[in-house]
């Protein structure tokens, strides 16, 4: 059996997703300028990008795997997976480079009210069931197919982009799982870059909980 902290590295991507959609929505009204437009376009198309992966793996392994073990939560998991298509036509929207930026903030203000519920019900009714039904095992292939989803190249970005996103515990957690040289990697030089990309995007500053800083 195992623990909430188990679950870290899942629930510190739904952090993410918590955060991000609606910090979008506020910058992409006006953009700075054409360099400030590309980033904003550039981080909005990784953020969609991963919340595709998350939900084809929620869909196609975790939700099967919990049916297998529960067959009575089929019906539930069932409903998650129809809220994933009721968020797509929105996600369609706010991908689509053809129309603005700022006339595709209303669009991605209501992805985030969609997602934020959405993350509310399943944190709710399938994270009790992945604590009482998955494995050590079963987590450790998950986190390798999120790092797989991530590529190399994009893991310090994305690495940020979480840290940014998560309260002290919950980033205590999923970082306590990390090889060490990946926890020295981000803290020398990945979450400095992410903050001098978080002033741009989004025109403030931002820092690690205290725990994590030093």
């Amino acid at each position: 059996m195992i623990t909430q902290e188990h679950l870290a590295g899942f629930l510190l991507m739904h952090a993410g997703f918590r955060a991000e959609f609606g910090r979008l929505a506020e910058a992409c009204r006006g953009p700075r300028d054409g360099e400030h437009e590309e980033l904003l376009e550039e981080q909005l198309a990784l953020v969609l990008e991963m919340l595709h992966a998350h939900h084809t793996h929620e869909d196609a392994t975790l939700w099967p795997t919990l049916v297998a073990h529960a067959p009575e939560a089929a019906d539930v998991l069932a409903e998650l997976e129809s809220e994933h298509a009721v968020l797509d036509p929105l996600v369609a929207a706010a991908a689509d480079r053809a129309v603005p930026l700022p006339e595709r903030a209303p669009a991605l203000r209501r992805l985030h009210e969609l997602v934020n519920e959405h993350l509310d019900h399943e944190e709710r009714t399938a994270v009790p069931l992945m604590l009482r039904h998955l494995t050590p095992d079963d987590i450790e292939a998950d986190r390798r197919k999120a790092t797989a989803d991530f590529g190399r190249r994009r893991i310090p970005v994305i690495f940020g982009w979480l840290a940014s996103s998560a309260g002290p515990a919950l980033l205590t957690a999923a970082f306590a799982d990390l090889p060490v040289v990946a926890r020295l990697m981000f803290r020398l030089f990945w979450w400095p870059a992410y903050q001098r990309r978080f002033a741009r995007l989004y025109g403030a500053s931002v820092s690690l909980p205290a725990p994590l800083e030093s």
